[in-house]
């Protein structure tokens, strides 16, 4: 059979495209026709060879083209073989097949059907929106197994039991919810955890508005044109256009300058964003969660934040308890994340007075400073178990916290002030880490560097 595609070019390093049939010619059509479209495909003449190179070791393909028609096995035959759901998207192309063999291929889980001669349009379009589903699905077990990581939203607290009635709750919903809670609390595990309930087909996109420069936060959020401004020499789809059909998940809202509030606020009004540089608005289907560990009351009554959007995105307040007000949660947030950090197999030992300890410090960081100590510990462990003692945790405390109680500001210079606070932390990381050696790995710095800072500071050596 004679392909009507384009004729071959050298492979490309896109997505690999499992190309399944027996005709040589047809082989050859896509062959040329996907290379020039940016994917790097791999051919089988057998459904035995198609199951050879999905069981091969290395990169498995992104994406199946499947021939339902083939001498032997048949195509149907081989989609009933694999496993489900598939381990690949599969696109089935076929001249031959009946409406009901395509129905039971559909069943099977292919994700579409292309007819033979295909349209380089379609075959394409059906191609994309494949790996379009399977990106989808590859990043919703990714959630899944955070989620079911240990530490992951733990606690038998009345607040954490709160917490996961309320997402079960409104997480189905598409209203917008605004996160707030210090900072460590878990801010971003919840908007994830909201987004798996909320059953959206499209991808979770997350945006911190603290960590990109104001400069860039525009055509990070809606996008562009080519040539909006020196350097675009392409169009770029904004996050917010990366969501549609999903979730925009806005971390640090709290950092937004003004004049993006007031177009975000037009995307919540009109579901439709404008490129920078672009002339007609493209609707979107975006469901937005907002966090920040600001005070955006506050801001809106200084005029930091639009009281128009702050009422926009506050439907459903979140509040996230710091870890100091659910203290029966420390020894099971303890235990998964040394589960987590160590291997199920290794015990966690609490020494005498560290549970006394971990109830009575502070935690300024929250959850992810008490994460933080329990890596601590298990990078010192050694062989034995990973132990928590009241001795490790006030140099945890310190590394974390080092600082005068109270600042008298007027009687030491600002260097006087710095050298203060270095001085506190370096003992803090020689009690902790027993040496020089230890106190350079806790302290992340060269050891020599750190030599020559104690005798500047003149910390006498360990």
């Amino acid at each position: 059979m004679n392909s009507p595609l384009a004729a071959p070019r050298p492979q490309t390093s896109g997505p690999r495209i499992l190309l399944v049939d027996d005709d040589p010619g047809v082989l050859k059509g896509l062959r040329g026709l996907l290379s020039d479209e940016g994917f790097s495909p791999v051919e089988a003449r057998s459904a035995a060879e198609a199951l050879r190179l999905l069981d091969a070791p290395g990169q498995p393909p992104a994406l199946m083209l499947l021939d339902l028609r083939m001498p032997g096995e048949t195509g149907l035959e081989l989609l009933a073989r694999l496993p489900k759901p598939l381990p690949v998207p599969v696109v089935v192309l076929s001249g031959e097949a009946s409406p009901a063999e395509a129905v039971q291929a559909l069943k099977l889980g292919a994700t579409d059907f292309v007819e033979k001669p295909p349209s380089p349009e379609r075959l394409l379009t059906a191609l994309r929106n494949a790996l379009a589903l399977g990106e989808l699905r590859e990043e919703q077990q990714r959630l899944r197994e955070e989620l079911a990581r240990p530490g992951h939203l733990v606690g038998d607290s009345p607040a954490m039991e709160s917490l996961r009635t309320l997402i079960a709750r409104v997480g189905p919903s598409d209203a917008a919810i605004l996160i707030t809670g210090e900072t460590g609390t878990g801010k971003e595990r919840v908007a994830r955890a909201l987004h798996l309930a909320s059953g959206r087909k499209g991808r979770l996109v997350a945006v911190n508005c603290a960590a990109i420069p104001s400069t860039l936060l525009e055509s990070e959020l809606f996008g562009h044109e080519r040539g909006a401004f020196s350097g675009a020499t392409a169009r770029r789809l904004g996050r917010i256009e990366q969501a549609h059909g999903g979730t925009l998940f806005l971390d640090e809202l709290g950092d937004m300058p003004l004049e993006l509030q007031a177009k975000l606020l037009r995307v919540l009004e009109t579901k439709e964003v404008e490129r920078l540089g672009g002339g007609l608005p493209v609707p979107v289907n975006v469901r937005i969660l907002a966090a920040t560990h600001r005070d955006l009351t506050l801001a809106v009554r200084e005029g930091r934040f639009r009281q128009d959007l702050y009422f926009r995105l506050n439907v459903m307040p979140l509040p996230l308890p710091p870890l100091r007000e659910r203290t029966e949660d420390l020894l099971p947030l303890a235990r998964a994340f040394a589960a987590e950090l160590a291997g199920p197999n290794v015990p966690l030992v609490l020494a005498p007075g560290a549970e006394e300890a971990l109830r009575a410090w502070p935690w300024p960081g929250n959850v992810r400073e008490l994460r933080n100590y329990v890596e601590r510990q298990n990078l010192l462990r050694g062989e034995g178990p990973l132990t928590l003692t009241p001795e490790s945790l006030t140099g945890a405390a310190a590394l974390t916290a080092a600082a005068p109680a109270r600042l008298v500001l007027g009687q030491k210079s600002y260097r006087e002030h710095v050298d203060d606070f270095e001085r506190t932390l370096i003992k803090a990381a020689l009690e902790e880490g027993g040496s020089i050696a230890g106190a350079a790995r806790l302290l992340q710095v060269d050891r020599g560097n750190l030599h020559r800072r104690l005798k500047a500071l003149g910390i006498p050596a360990v």
